[in-house]
C-alpha cells in the first residue's frame, strides 16, 4: 500500500498541500526552539574566569569546608600568614555605581570594583590609557576609548567589609553585634558618598562581570577587607598553614570563585525558560493543529476512500495507505522544516539580545541532534494527525462513493474523543491537586504552565462536538432572516462541521493561548504583590539607584524627625549547625526586630513576631518542613560577609510565592547596604508624611542616586515591570505560536474552499453571483472566527478560576488580571488572517464557467 500511498500523493498534490505546510512550519518551529534550547545547556565558558591566570587562591571558608566569594572576607591573621610566608596579591570585590550620562558613557547594572593589581589575573588588557594609580583615578571595561580623561561619577555603598559591625535599628541607633551574639562579624566603614573620579584607561571587556579599577590604595579604601588572596605559594603548604580557616584553590577548582560558577550557564537561565516553555508549547500547537488539518482531509477524501473500498480494498489496506500517506508527508516536511529551522534563529536570536532575554555572546549554532529530534517529532506529529483519522476513514463504507451530500455523520472519531476528554480531565484534577497541596505553584509561569495548556488542548481537540451548539447560540439570529446568504452562512456552518472545526482549531489554539497563558502570569504576579501589599505596611519607599543606600544616607534619613524609618536589605544566607554542617540556603530579609509585627506583617503559622530576640530568624513554612525545623531551635547563619552568627528561630510564617520568605535580625548582619527603605509617620503604621517631612527626606537623598516614592506607586511599578517583563516573554513563547496557528487557519481555508469548487458553480447557476459567494464564505469565516474565540474564551476562563482556586488559598481576594488588550488584538488579528484568506481563495475557486464546473469533480 506504500505504493499506492505514493501514486496518491503524486495525483493529489493540492489536497495534501495544505498537511504539508502545516507539518513543514510545524518542524520548522519546534526547529528554531530545539536548536535555542540547546544552546543554552552545557557550559559555553569553561575553565576560571576571574583567576584563570593565578596559581593558587586563598579564599573564605563557609560551611562544610566550601569557598565562599565576595563579600566574604579573610581574617586578619590569615591575610598576615599567607603575606609574611611569600608573595600575594589581594583582591577585593565590591558593588559600584557609575554615572556616567554626562560622559557619554552607557552606565551598566551590577558593576564590581576591584583594586588594578588583580586585573592581570581575570586576563584584562589595557586597550586605551594607563592603569589607575592616584585615589581619584579609574579604569573601565568594556567602554569607547574616548572615556579616557573624562570625569565620571562613581558611587560605592557599604560593603560590609571592614573590622567592626553595627545595625541600624529602626530608630537610627546602633546596636552593638557583639553584645548579641558575642562574635565579631566584618563590616565596613562607608564610603563619604559619590565621588568624581577621572577615567584614565578603558580595558577590554569579559564577559563574566563588568569592572572599575582603582588604584590599589583607594581600592583598600572603599573595601578594607580582603576577599581573596592569590598567591605563587605552593598550594599544599598553603593547605596545611590555614587549616580550618580559609579555603586554597588552584587549577580547575578556581571556578568555585567565578561570579558565574557554571562556566556561562546560569547566565543563560532566562533564556532556556523561555526555549523550554516555547518548544513545549510549539510541540503542542504542532499536534493540535496537525490534528485537525489530517482530519479535515481524511473528511475531504471520504468519497475517495469509499471508491477504494468498492473496488476491494478491506479497511486494513485503507488504514495502511494513509498512514503511509502521512509517513511520506512527514518526512518531506520535516526534512524542509529542518532547513528552514536554522534561517529562523537567526531573527530570534537577535531579538533575544535585544530584549535581554540571554547575554550578549549567546549564538545558536546548527545541532545536528536537536534537528534530529525536530525531524522525529515532526513525523510523529504526522503519523500521530493520521492516527486520530484511521477509526473513521476505516469505517467507510464502499456505497458512499454514491452519495452526493456532504453532510457528515460523524464528528468526533474515538481516538479524538479521548484525547481531547482525557486532557480537560487532565487539567481539572491537575487544579485540584494543586489546589489541595501546592497551591503556590499557581503563582509561577514556568510550574502551572501545563495547566492551561491542558485546557487549551482540551477545547481545540473537542472543537468540532462543541461547534454545533456553540454556532447556534452565535448565529440563533440569523434563523429569522428572509434572505438567502444569512440562510447559506448558517446551515453550510452548522452542516460542515468537520471543514468548521478544522478553522477553528487554530482559532482556539491562537486566542486560548494568548488568554490563558497572560491570564495565568498576569494574576500570578498580581498575587505575589497582593500578598506583600498585606504585609508590608509603609507610606513611602526608598529605592537605591545602584548596589544599595550608602550608610551616610540612612543616617540622614534616621534623623528626619517624626520619620520611622525601616532599612531593608536583601542577601542569601546559609545556616547550619554548630558543628559546621549545612541546612540549607535561604533568600532572606534583613529587617531590624522593631519592624516585624508592625511594619512587616507576614502570616503567622507558629511562633511570634512579638518581641524577637535580638538574634532572631524567621523562616517559612517551606524551609521547616523541608529542613526539620521548628520554633526554638538554635542554627547557626553563616552570612555573605563569611561571618557566622547563632540564631533562633522565632517564628514559622506561610509559604512565600515566589523563593523564601524569611527575616533576619539586622542587628546580627552588619552594616551591608540596604536595598530599600520603608518610611511611615511615627504617628502611626503606615501613616503617610506630611509635606515638611517629604521635603527633608529628599533632602536627606540628595547626591546619593536613592529617590523617595509612595509604596502604592512603588507597587505600581512594579506591577508595570512584571507586565512588561510578560510581554516580552510572550513575544516568543506564544508569538512564534500564534503565527503558526494564523498560517495554519489561512492554510485550511484554501484546503476547504478548493473542495468547494462544485458548491460555488451550483450557487452560479441558482443565480449568485461570485461577489455575492465571496460574502457568504467571508461570513462563514467571521462565524468561525467567533466560534473559535467562544471555545478560547471557555478555556481561560476555567484555566483562571482554576487557578484563582489555587491562589485564593494563599492570598485572600486574590486577583484575577485579565489581559484584554492582548485578547482583543488577537482576536482581531484571526478575524484579518481568516476573512481574507476565505475570500481570496473563493475568488479563485469561483472562477470559471458554473456549468463546466457543476458537472466537474469537486
Amino acid at each position: 500500500m506504500l505504493s499506492l500511498a505514493l501514486a496518491t500523493l503524486r495525483h493529489r498534490l493540492t489536497g495534501f498541500l495544505g498537511a504539508f505546510v502545516a507539518l513543514a512550519l510545524g518542524t520548522t518551529m519546534i526547529g528554531m526552539m530545539a536548536l535555542t534550547l540547546a544552546a543554552t545547556f552545557g557550559t559555553p565558558h569553561p575553565g576560571p574566569q576571574r583567576f584563570r591566570a593565578a596559581a593558587a587562591v586563598v579564599a573564605p571558608l563557609g560551611f562544610e569546608g566550601q569557598p565562599m566569594k565576595a563579600p566574604a572576607v579573610l581574617s586578619a591573621e590569615v591575610v598576615a600568614q599567607v603575606t609574611t610566608a611569600g608573595t600575594a596579591t589581594a583582591d577585593r570585590s565590591f558593588p559600584v555605581r557609575l554615572d556616567a550620562g554626562s560622559s557619554g558613557a552607557t552606565s551598566q547594572v551590577g558593576r564590581t570594583g576591584h583594586p588594578w593589581s588583580s586585573a592581570a589575573f581575570a586576563g584584562y588588557r589595557l586597550v586605551a590609557g594607563r592603569a589607575p594609580q592616584a585615589a581619584g583615578e579609574i579604569a573601565v571595561t568594556g567602554g569607547a576609548e574616548s572615556l579616557v580623561g573624562r570625569t565620571v561619577e562613581v558611587g560605592t555603598a557599604a560593603t560590609g567589609t571592614g573590622t567592626t559591625s553595627h545595625g541600624v535599628a529602626s530608630d537610627g541607633a546602633a546596636a552593638s553585634l557583639g553584645e548579641v551574639s558575642g562574635v565579631t562579624a566584618s563590616g565596613a566603614p562607608a564610603p563619604d558618598g559619590p565621588r568624581l573620579y577621572t577615567v584614565v584607561g578603558v580595558t577590554d571587556a569579559l564577559w563574566f562581570e563588568s569592572a572599575v579599577f582603582f588604584g590599589d590604595t583607594e581600592a583598600q579604601r572603599l573595601s578594607p577587607g580582603v576577599n581573596a588572596l592569590v598567591t605563587d605559594q605552593p598550594p599544599g603548604r598553603l593547605a596545611a598553614a590555614v587549616a580550618g580557616r580559609a579555603a586554597v584553590l588552584g587549577g580547575a577548582d578556581l571556578t568555585r570563585l567565578d561570579p558565574d560558577s557554571t562556566g556561562g550557564a546560569q547566565a543563560l537561565a532566562d533564556a532556556q525558560a523561555m526555549a523550554g516553555s516555547t518548544t513545549g508549547l510549539a510541540v503542542c500547537v504542532a499536534v493540535f493543529v496537525v490534528t485537525a488539518t489530517f482530519a479535515f482531509a481524511a473528511e475531504q477524501r471520504r468519497r475517495e476512500l469509499a471508491l477504494l473500498r468498492l473496488v476491494g480494498a478491506s479497511p486494513r489496506q485503507v488504514r495502511r495507505m494513509v498512514l503511509g500517506e502521512a509517513l511520506l508527508i512527514g518526512v518531506a516536511a520535516a526534512a524542509v522544516g529542518c532547513v528552514l529551522a536554522p534561517l529562523g534563529t537567526v531573527p530570534l536570536r537577535s531579538w533575544m539580545l535585544g530584549h535581554g532575554v540571554a547575554p550578549d555572546w549567546f549564538t545558536i549554532p546548527i545541532g545536528l541532534p536537536a534537528l534530529l529530534v525536530a525531524f522525529v517529532l515532526g513525523v510523529a506529529a504526522a503519523l500521530a494527525g493520521s492516527a486520530s483519522t484511521l477509526v473513521r476513514v476505516s469505517l467507510v463504507r464502499p456505497v458512499e462513493v454514491l452519495r452526493e451530500s456532504v453532510v457528515e455523520r460523524r464528528a468526533m472519531t474515538p481516538v479524538r474523543w479521548l484525547l481531547g476528554a482525557g486532557m480537560l480531565v487532565g487539567a481539572v484534577a491537575a487544579g485540584v491537586v494543586i489546589a489541595r497541596t501546592e497551591p503556590y505553584l499557581a503563582a509561577s509561569a514556568r510550574k502551572y504552565e501545563a495547566v492551561p495548556v491542558l485546557y487549551v488542548g482540551a477545547f481545540t481537540l473537542l472543537a468540532p462536538v462543541l461547534v454545533r451548539p456553540v454556532t447556534r447560540l452565535l448565529v440563533g439570529p440569523l434563523r429569522g432572516s428572509a434572505k438567502a446568504g444569512p440562510l447559506l452562512v448558517r446551515e453550510n456552518v452548522l452542516t460542515a462541521r468537520r471543514r468548521t472545526a478544522a478553522t477553528v482549531a487554530p482559532i482556539v489554539v491562537a486566542v486560548g493561548l494568548v488568554g490563558t497563558l497572560l491570564t495565568m502570569q498576569r494574576s500570578g504576579d498580581a498575587a505575589v504583590l497582593a500578598r506583600q501589599q498585606q504585609e508590608v505596611h509603609a507610606a513611602g519607599v526608598v529605592v537605591p539607584g545602584g548596589s544599595g543606600i550608602d550608610a551616610g544616607t540612612l543616617e540622614r534619613l534616621a534623623a528626619v524627625p517624626g520619620v520611622r524609618v525601616t532599612p531593608v536589605t536583601s542577601m542569601n544566607v546559609r545556616i547550619g549547625t554548630a558543628a559546621g554542617d549545612q541546612i540549607d540556603s535561604l533568600s532572606t530579609l534583613a529587617v531590624p526586630a522593631a519592624a516585624l509585627g508592625t511594619t512587616i506583617t507576614p502570616p503567622v503559622r507558629s511562633g511570634s513576631l512579638a518581641s524577637p530576640p535580638a538574634n532572631f530568624l524567621v523562616i517559612d513554612e517551606h524551609a521547616a518542613e523541608s529542613d526539620g525545623l521548628a520554633v526554638g531551635d538554635q542554627v547557626v547563619a553563616l552570612l555573605p560577609t563569611g561571618a557566622r552568627v547563632p540564631t533562633v528561630i522565632a517564628a514559622v510564617v506561610a509559604r512565600g510565592l515566589h523563593g523564601d520568605d524569611t527575616y533576619l535580625s539586622a542587628a546580627v548582619t552588619g552594616a551591608p547596604a540596604p536595598t530599600q527603605v520603608y518610611l511611615d509617620s511615627e504617628t502611626g503604621r503606615g501613616r503617610p508624611l506630611d509635606e515638611g517631612q517629604t521635603a527633608a527626606v529628599r533632602r536627606a537623598l540628595t547626591g546619593s542616586g536613592a529617590h523617595l516614592t509612595t509604596y502604592d506607586a512603588y507597587l505600581e511599578a512594579r506591577r508595570t515591570q512584571a507586565a512588561e517583563q510578560t510581554d516580552t516573554a510572550a513575544v516568543v513563547i506564544l508569538g512564534i505560536a500564534l503565527a503558526y496557528a494564523l498560517i495554519a487557519v489561512a492554510n485550511t481555508l484554501v484546503m476547504a474552499v478548493a473542495g468547494r469548487r462544485r458548491e460555488f458553480a451550483l450557487l452560479g447557476l441558482a443565480g449568485a453571483v461570485r461577489v455575492q459567494i465571496v460574502r457568504v464564505v467571508a461570513a462563514e469565516s467571521a462565524v468561525a472566527v467567533l466560534v473559535g474565540t467562544a471555545l478560547a474564551a471557555a478555556a481561560t476562563v476555567a484555566a483562571a478560576a482554576t487557578q484563582h482556586a489555587s491562589l485564593s488559598r494563599l492570598v485572600p481576594d486574590a486577583p484575577t488580571v485579565v489581559p484584554w488588550w492582548q485578547i482583543g488584538a488577537t482576536v482581531a488579528l484571526c478575524a484579518v488572517v481568516t476573512v481574507a484568506a476565505a475570500s481570496s481563495a473563493t475568488v479563485r475557486a469561483a472562477r470559471g464557467r458554473a456549468a463546466e464546473a457543476a458537472g466537474g469533480r469537486g
